[in-house]
């Protein structure tokens, strides 16, 4: 049987309209979640966590099966009530999107790979794996399986979410931006240049990349709407662009990096229109005439176009002196 091309776009049409989207995924993997009460812990003969420190008051205890790894890491299943969010996660902005996207998976699933944490103070502080732990949430699921880590430092916890998302998928550079001033600002790192030997970066890039801080709040909030479309590149031409065009033309060239009509380019472009130049100083040239005196030079007289004049002569005999002054007052009409 032959299929007119007519029936073949019908058809992929009517399947277009069938196939569930991320909202049917995401109450299917709600649905499966429900259907699964292993997820909200593990099974009844799984040891109870022997250290009752670490759970604060109010929290009940949660049975957690701990694996050593080589490394000396271990693997744990832990109460979301105890995990806090990492204060130095290189990640700022967060696309509803992927965690409606990674609900359903892990719904469908399970949640496949750990977080990594520390312990501070009786709480799990996560240092990678903030998606995840979003999408837990929303999926309502009460446990995060983590690989824990001790003694992990703010440096430490700032390269684990870094490294994790380069992986998998980077931060944008307005990310970058926030998170490398906060570092900066708490004294993590105590310059550009550490920052830039942290990430691999070149410190004339982190120094461009901390100067998008300078786009004024509106620009900045219009820009997280989608902060992958701005490179460090783009969001540097945009500071400059705001600083010689004024906020309201700095949301309309936002608003076309948005709709994909203006890029760096562009924007370089746009900037030369706007920017006053600076108008050169012309250079002057002077005339000198040297003063002599019984054949010995004593100074120098010279002039400038513009009008300038400039005298300096030595006189040794206070009589000479005396009487060279006398005829610059009396030329001047200055006064004793």
């Amino acid at each position: 049987m032959t299929i007119s091309k007519k029936n073949m776009a019908q058809r992929a049409a009517q399947a277009a309209q069938m196939a569930p989207t991320i909202d049917d995924r995401l109450r299917h993997a709600r649905d499966l979640a429900s259907a699964h009460p292993a997820e909200d812990g593990p099974a009844p003969d799984a040891p109870r966590a022997t250290n009752k420190a670490l759970i604060p008051e109010g929290i009940e205890p949660f049975k957690v099966e701990t694996v050593s790894t080589p490394t000396g890491a271990r693997l744990e299943v832990v109460s979301i009530d105890l995990i806090d969010a990492n204060p130095f996660n290189a990640r700022k902005i967060y696309r509803a999107e992927r965690v409606s996207e990674l609900a359903a998976s892990i719904g469908a699933h399970g949640q496949e790979i750990p977080g990594v944490a520390t312990i501070r103070e009786g709480r799990y502080i996560l240092a990678a794996g903030h998606y995840r732990l979003r999408a837990l949430k929303l999926l309502g699921v009460k446990t995060m399986s983590l690989m824990v880590r001790d003694g992990l430092t703010d440096r430490e916890l700032y390269a684990h979410s870094y490294r994790e998302n380069a992986e998998r998928e980077a931060q944008t550079a307005l990310d970058n931006a926030m998170s490398w001033r906060e570092l900066l600002d708490q004294g993590v790192y105590a310059s550009e240049t550490e920052i830039a030997e942290a990430t691999g970066q070149s410190q004339p890039n982190v120094n461009k990349t901390l100067a998008a801080l300078r786009l004024s709040p509106k620009l900045l909030d219009l820009i997280k709407e989608d902060p992958k479309a701005f490179p460090y590149t783009v969001l540097y031409e945009l500071v400059l662009y705001e600083s010689a065009a004024g906020q309201e033309k700095g949301l309309s060239m936002v608003k076309a990096v948005l709709a994909g009509e203006a890029g760096r380019k562009e924007i370089q472009e746009a900037r030369s229109l706007v920017e006053v130049p600076r108008e050169r100083k012309r250079k002057e040239t002077s005339r000198q005439y040297k003063i002599q005196s019984n054949g010995s030079p004593i100074g120098s007289l010279k002039e400038w176009d513009s009008g300038k004049v400039s005298l300096e002569v030595f006189l040794a005999d206070p009589k000479d002196r005396a009487a060279l002054v006398a005829e610059l007052r009396a030329r001047f009409g200055l006064s004793e």
